[in-house]
């Protein structure tokens, strides 16, 4: 079944606070990762309207690396966010998911003309959320080490805070390290700025 779009609303969150907890509790139960950095520069929440306490998906943007927005905008990355947490509840309405980011893009600030997300191979991911939300393919990236947490299963970065851990760091902490691979880039272009909040 289809959402119904005016019996559900995307809320911006606070990037703080109880907001961020239950953002947090959220992620590390519904996505692949079990958890989100530290740091973000917007969080959206998905609510049915007849229930509008319960969260049922979250989208989490963040300004990327500088490296990424110049691989994407060379000449303004100050102007690239990305979608670095999407996730929501299973058996949730088809396109929740597409309504989710769109309403999302809709309350990001205008000064973000650019925005890129990833879809991870390592999880068999292909994007088709993004392309359905009408994000442009932007190929693929160069392979990182995937990690997985053999307690949750889940993956897990060697980034985390402020260390960056080795391989070996990572297999003396217990995780398995899965292999190399690749993530699908995609960009959607914000041209249409009169529009824009």
């Amino acid at each position: 079944m289809k959402i119904i779009k005016n019996q559900w609303e995307v809320r911006p969150l606070d990037t703080k606070g109880t907001d961020k907890i239950i953002t947090r509790d959220f992620v590390e139960q519904y996505h692949y990762h079990n958890g989100m950095g530290n740091v973000c520069t917007n969080i959206f929440g998905l609510y049915y309207k007849g229930d509008p306490n319960t969260l049922h998906g979250v989208s989490v943007w963040n300004v990327p690396t500088y490296g990424a927005a110049k691989s994407v905008m060379n000449n303004n990355p100050q102007e690239v966010l990305s979608l670095s947490r999407f996730c929501l509840v299973d058996d949730r309405p088809e396109n929740s998911g597409s309504f989710l980011i769109s309403q999302s893009i809709k309350g990001l600030a205008k000064k973000y003309s650019m925005l890129l997300t990833y879809a991870d191979t390592a999880q068999n991911h292909d994007g088709g959320l993004y392309r359905a939300s009408n994000w442009n393919y932007d190929g693929l990236t160069g392979k990182n080490p995937c990690y997985i947490d053999p307690v949750t299963e889940r993956g897990v970065s060697r980034k985390s805070g402020k260390n960056n851990y080795s391989k070996q760091d990572m297999l003396d902490m217990g995780y398995i390290f899965k292999g190399r691979f690749a993530k699908h880039r995609f960009i959607y272009t914000r041209v249409d700025r009169k529009n824009l909040i």
